[in-house]
């Protein structure tokens, strides 16, 4: 495509979108702001004997004339992490457990409250050591997993098409509702190899429904991270590695399998080099991508231009952005190889180039994605239906269990020597992509 049709097309997108859908940006718009004035974090991990089945109501108090103001609140399922957006200022935190659930501390309801200028404490019943300091600084992405390994229902309304679209246009809101989660299907179980599933823009884990359906439940556990798609991808990514990192120090795993659709395979890379090389763990084993744009999409850079709105994803999405060089900085270890399936059918009037109705063969077969590809697989699928074609199955559970099966025979050994860095500078070959056409 040339420039001149390229700047006109990417124009008459955006604008078709401000026309059909001027209400998304202006949600969008009003969901930016929430996070303008907001300068600082509170945020810090809860902890309590959790025999009690009941919710926390965690409380961010301020004092004004001498009198305590709750100012915002969140309620936590589980033990764990809470995070609060705020201007700078002295805050309080207090939590406690709602046992009737009236959403206000009563008799009896173990309770705790943190903050300047003492902490306030009554002894015994809430873990106060356990309990991060009052910091106003920046957050870590990893602050607001609000559920790790907890078994969920897929038709639970977080999961849907519809907080979905909402994760993707109105971002900040749906992480305060929801915050980011990492959940099981089922209970952990020790036997089986987990396959933690990420999903793209404006994907939900129903998406993965097909594959959970036909994958082989006896040897393999499906995961699936769930985030709003409109957050920077960095973010994502950080707090994707932090929930696993948090699943690991609980069940101690020693395998790890990653799928990831569409964006989602970008957000993988990236918590999986930051699980590598920044943490050093070595049980991540595996990573499948299916129809990921590895050079980015050319609507994301229309979208920042042009857009009255930028959804915060898009910038990381935009061709040669800082977040895309990372991804390419260091090639993953050979024991985590990675499969690079694509998809070509479903072609998008819209686009001139070879796609599958959504994103372009050359953003999918990138070259450095390509290099660094254990193998290749096509299908003559669209972006969307690539999830329901049993020809990647298929695929997909064959490359499941031949890694398996290779794994069971390597003996115990350490992931690779952390000594010798892994850069762009290494002149070690890497794997040569090895194309597989999917036939029908």
């Amino acid at each position: 495509m040339s420039k001149g049709r390229a700047g006109a097309y990417l124009l008459s997108m955006i604008w078709l979108l401000v026309g059909a859908s001027g209400c998304m940006f202006m949600r969008l718009s009003q969901d930016l702001k929430q996070v303008e004035t907001l300068e600082a974090y509170i945020r810090g991990r809860i902890s309590y004997e959790a025999n009690e089945k009941a919710p926390v109501l965690m409380l961010l108090i301020t004092v004004e004339d001498d009198k305590d103001q709750v100012v915002d609140f969140s309620v936590i399922e589980h033990p764990g992490l809470y995070a609060f957006m705020v201007p700078r200022g002295t805050f309080y935190v207090a939590g406690f457990i709602d046992l009737n659930q009236n959403m206000r501390p009563d008799f009896g309801e173990i309770y705790g409250v943190y903050g300047a200028p003492d902490p306030v404490i009554r002894e015994g019943e809430v873990d106060l050591s356990a309990w991060s300091g009052v910091n106003l600084e920046e957050a870590d992405a990893a602050t607001y997993i609000s559920a790790a390994g907890v078994v969920a229902d897929l038709e639970d309304s977080y999961f849907t098409p519809q907080y979905a679209e909402k994760g993707l246009w109105e971002p900040y809101t749906t992480l305060k509702e929801m915050g980011i989660g990492l959940f099981f299907l089922e209970d952990y179980d020790p036997d089986k190899i987990p396959v933690l599933f990420v999903y793209g823009a404006s994907g939900h884990a129903q998406n993965w429904r097909f594959l959970f359906d036909h994958m082989d439940r006896e040897r393999f556990q499906p995961w699936f991270f769930n985030y709003p798609s409109g957050l920077d991808l960095e973010f994502i990514g950080g707090a994707l590695e932090g929930a696993i990192q948090l699943l690991h120090e609980r069940y101690a795993f020693d395998t790890l399998f990653v799928a990831a659709h569409s964006m989602g395979g970008l957000v993988a890379r990236y918590a999986i080099l930051k699980n590598v090389f920044e943490d050093h763990q070595d049980y991540i084993r595996l990573l499948v991508t299916i129809s990921t744009p590895w050079a980015g999409h050319s609507a994301a850079a229309g979208g920042v231009k042009y857009a009255p709105a930028v959804v915060p994803s898009w910038r990381d999405m935009v061709p040669d952005s800082t977040f895309l060089a990372h991804l390419y900085s260091r090639p993953l270890p050979p024991e985590v190889p990675h499969y690079l399936l694509f998809s070509y059918s479903g072609r998008s009037g819209m686009m001139d180039e070879n796609n599958d109705g959504a994103v372009t063969l050359e953003s999918q077969l990138d070259y450095r994605a390509q290099r660094m590809a254990q193998e290749l697989y096509g299908f003559d699928e669209n972006h969307v239906e690539v999830l329901y074609s049993e020809d990647v199955v298929a695929v997909f559970n064959t490359i499941l269990r031949e890694r398996a099966e290779k794994i069971s025979r390597e003996p115990l050994r350490p992931l690779f020597d952390f000594k010798k860095s892994i850069s762009q500078d290494d002149d070690r070959p890497v794997a040569e992509g090895r194309w597989r056409r999917a036939l029908h």
